[in-house]
């Protein structure tokens, strides 16, 4: 049976490390996604403990945000590995505030390429390559905030729509050969210079008192990856956050 090889885009930062992390422990082929030199460096540590734990891995860069860097990524990344493609999860997201007095074309288009255009052309570049016999497997990372929306990270936001239609309408049109589901995630890691008493007073407030881990996504990834009658479902990992919805972005606050 052929061992199943994932790529990550985003793999080498946050939630995407996190990611690349526990599923390459937990046995898949690992490819990283990383956009540039900085990524290489995150990258290398992660790639020698999943090596280190038994599986291979691998990492390729490219600029989401340049539609001709996209379209090879695939067949780049089968060629680093040595064997094809059988799962992706779309997880690389700039996440840079704009609202709707702010909003312009070419911060949209900032979002849109590597939130949804990239996705898109990497399902239809893994279908091309995907063994016969063998069903691939899209794993679309979302935000709970597409349940309770605000004005917020509008950029952004509308991006991870388009992301969830894309994946509703996979989930149908490209069975049986792919299962196509979805999480989102609530709020769940610091950003970067965040004071910890204050992101750990934010990440509790939620319905359970706790906010998620990025154990708890990772979990719910494997959990995806391993249900084979599982297919375009979104799994909110968000500790209830969404039944009690914010009028602005948690930072505010």
């Amino acid at each position: 049976m052929m061992k199943q090889t994932l790529l990550i885009t985003g793999g080498a930062r946050r939630l995407g490390a996190a990611l690349a992390l526990a599923c390459g422990r937990a046995g898949y082929n690992i490819i990283i996604h990383h956009r540039d030199a900085g990524g290489a460096d995150a990258a290398a540590t992660i790639l020698e403990e999943i090596r280190g734990a038994g599986a291979k891995a691998a990492a390729i860069t490219a600029d989401l945000t340049e539609p001709a860097a996209i379209e090879d990524m695939v067949a780049r990344a089968a060629s680093a590995i040595g064997q094809p493609i059988t799962g992706l999860i779309n997880s690389a997201a700039p996440f840079d505030w704009d609202d709707i007095e702010t909003i312009t074309a070419e911060r949209m288009l900032a979002h849109y390429l590597p939130i949804a255009v990239a996705p898109a052309l990497l399902c239809r570049q893994l279908l091309a390559q995907l063994p016969a016999g063998v069903t691939g497997t899209v794993i679309n990372i979302l935000d709970q905030k597409l349940a309770a929306p605000h004005g917020d990270h509008l950029s952004y936001s509308m991006a991870k729509y388009a992301l969830m239609g894309l994946g509703e309408m996979l989930a149908r049109a490209a069975a049986p050969r792919l299962r196509v589901n979805a999480i989102a995630p609530g709020y769940t890691l610091p950003a970067p210079g965040q004071d910890v008493a204050d992101f750990q007073r934010l990440h509790n407030r939620t319905p359970l008192g706790r906010g998620p881990e990025a154990g708890d996504i990772t979990d719910a990834a494997l959990y995806l990856l391993r249900s084979p009658a599982v297919t375009g479902q979104t799994l909110y990992v968000d500790a209830g956050m969404r039944f009690s919805p914010l009028a602005r972005d948690i930072s505010f606050y």
